[in-house]
């Protein structure tokens, strides 16, 4: 019996290697306009546009990870952890904004295009705000008070520890509006005590505007790069922002779906995007740098670049440490790539100012972690931040946890076993000896 016991302690340890190995083995579905944010040593995306395993198109409810505390290597499976099956968002989502309140361990996921889950119709309630505990991985619905915003899409928010700035937008009959409506309002949403605040004057506010990047300086200004504007009253004439306003230098071309990070030293680092909205033709240069070390005008740059994979649009960019991980996004339209969602990631070394250099290998014990992101949808503005080195990877604890846990269970059943088996030789050589006993008396 015991060594029936002993065989099911150690097949239960086999299913539990092979079940952790095949949450290892998740891939996620190509995609583009997802959103993303980093918290503590986890990478976290959201939902976006993809295909489904059906093949049918539309916005996802997927919540996965990366642990930044584990090296990899684009050019091999990369180690996802995914969350959808024990924390799927509430709706299916794309084109949403994302935010973090360190204070209270929450992600938001915010505007964007919102579908019901169970109706497949567009999300037109009140709810623009869902919030995710980090710690229990659950989702909830934020009491928030003041004047909620119109629901929008196509919009970059910024923020710092006290708020989130968001700027801008637009909606159409996507987000539930019966018309297309672009804005230039700044709504100001107080993260710690949950109030909206709309700024409508005293400031000196650009035309309506969507799809740029918004970009927070350490001294707390608002970098917004690229992206479209109207230009009159009635928001049917468009036409697609130049890169030169406070500004000069070698001046990158107009873009949309771009990203933009913030590294250490005032350099943002502005990445893909498409200078046509029809074609997906690709913007130029792929890669352009914002000195704002110095005051107004900043000074645009071009810098070098080594083996660049193809142009992306609509993707999510971080910068942790001098390396800037580039995922998901649409393929830009080009002779050698065919155009449409990917799930690739890509990485890009920007420790030389002069020379950037596009790598396959993240590794953690060369990295200088004094960076992180802050955001959000399409693009993604860093914050410093430094990940704890006392964090352990996730991946590593779970298969540490369960090695532990089999080898341990193992001894104590060995243990046990090499007890009972002492007690019943014991038990045999005793029941020997007063056989034998029983038989010398007879013979007397």
């Amino acid at each position: 019996m015991i060594f029936t016991y002993i065989s099911h302690v150690l097949l239960l340890c086999i299913v539990f290697s092979h079940s952790t190995a095949y949450v290892e083995s998740f891939i996620p579905l190509p995609r583009y306009s997802v959103s993303s944010i980093l918290v503590d040593s986890k990478l976290y995306f959201f939902g976006g546009w993809g295909k489904n395993p059906d093949e049918s198109e539309g916005c996802q409810n997927s919540v996965f990870y990366l642990d930044i505390l584990s090296s990899f290597d684009t050019s091999d499976n990369i180690s996802w952890i995914d969350l959808t099956s024990i924390a799927a968002l509430p709706v299916e989502t794309c084109w949403q904004v994302s935010a973090h309140d360190s204070q209270k361990n929450s992600i938001y996921i915010l505007e964007g295009l919102m579908v019901n889950n169970s109706s497949n119709q567009v999300n037109v309630s009140d709810t623009l705000i869902y919030s995710f505990d980090t710690k229990i991985q659950r989702w909830s619905k934020p009491l928030i008070s003041g004047i909620a915003p119109p629901r929008r899409m196509e919009l970059q928010i910024s923020q710092d520890s006290s708020n989130i700035y968001m700027f801008g937008g637009l909606s159409k009959p996507l987000t539930s509006s019966q018309n297309i409506t672009w804005f230039s309002d700044m709504n100001i949403l107080d993260i710690k005590n949950l109030s909206w605040l709309i700024v409508t004057s005293g400031l000196d506010l650009p035309p309506p505007q969507a799809d740029f990047t918004a970009t927070i300086l350490n001294n707390g200004m608002i970098v917004y790069i690229g992206g479209r504007q109207v230009t009159n009253t009635y928001g049917s004439e468009i036409s697609y922002k130049q890169m030169d306003k406070v500004a000069s230098g070698t001046i990158p071309g107009v873009r949309t779906g771009h990203s933009a990070v913030l590294a250490m030293d005032g350099r943002i680092i502005v990445y893909g995007g498409k200078e046509n909205e029809e074609l997906l033709s690709p913007a130029t240069p792929d890669l352009a740098v914002l000195d704002t070390a110095s005051t107004p005008p900043f000074q645009w740059s071009t810098p070098k670049t080594f083996n660049a994979p193809p142009i992306l649009a609509h993707h999510s960019a971080t910068l942790i440490g001098n390396v800037m991980i580039i995922a998901f996004g649409n393929v830009t339209q080009q002779t050698t790539v065919a155009p449409g969602p990917t799930s690739k990631v890509y990485l890009l070394d920007i420790s030389n100012k002069f020379n950037y250099t596009w790598i396959t290998s993240f590794n953690t014990n060369t990295l200088n972690p004094t960076s992180t992101t802050d955001q959000y949808a399409d693009s993604i503005t860093t914050q410093p931040i430094q990940p704890s080195n006392n964090v352990i990877s996730s991946n590593f604890a779970l298969i540490l946890g369960a090695a532990i846990g089999c080898t341990v269970s193992f001894i104590i059943i060995v243990v046990i076993a090499v007890l009972l088996l002492r007690r019943w030789l014991k038990y045999k050589q005793s029941s020997e000896n007063k056989g034998l006993a029983d038989i010398s008396v007879s013979d007397n």
